[in-house]
């Protein structure tokens, strides 16, 4: 089945081993949901660890893992993804994409395509199409309607609106 980023494990929180836990929709109630949770390491390396605790914390939510009870114990898990699937990632609003549907896609401007999205990086204010153009440059390209029109994740194509953003 088809594997979504929802969220990633940040520094530990407390004395009793949570780790703050940031979603990437901003909401925690499809995580919460969840009895154990599917993690994805920096180095790829894949673990499943059952979910003891969810609490709220500043700037989201914390997260304590069975077997897991002090920082110490916590801390191999700093920079983990919270994988799951598709079904269990939070719903989506008109106008909405997961992160990892907008990867593949071509950035299009006049029937052109422009580039092709590699990643989606966090940027200080909205996320960044990371594009592979052509000639094998790469380009952040803010995806703000001032740069990026109509998505059709089905199709693989995202509009460019403003291509002089790829020079």
């Amino acid at each position: 089945m088809d594997k979504l980023v929802i969220g990633r494990l940040g520094a530990p929180f407390g004395v009793r081993g949570h780790l703050k836990l940031r979603s990437s929709s901003g909401e925690y109630g499809h995580i919460a949901r969840l009895a154990e949770l599917e993690l994805r390491g920096p180095d790829g390396r894949a673990k499943r660890l059952r979910v003891a605790e969810l609490v709220d914390a500043p700037g989201g939510a914390a997260v304590r893992f069975e077997g897991l009870d002090s920082p110490e114990a916590a801390r191999p898990y700093v920079n983990f993804e919270i994988l799951a699937d598709r079904a269990d990632a939070a719903p989506l609003a008109e106008n909405e994409w997961y992160i990892g549907d907008l990867v593949g896609c071509d950035l299009v401007h006049a029937g052109i395509v422009a580039g092709t999205v590699e990643a989606v990086v966090d940027g200080a204010a909205d996320p960044l199409l990371e594009t592979r153009l052509p000639d094998g440059r790469t380009a952040l390209v803010p995806f703000r309607k001032e740069f990026v029109g109509e998505v059709d994740v089905g199709a693989k194509r995202i509009e460019l609106v403003a291509p002089w953003i790829l020079e």
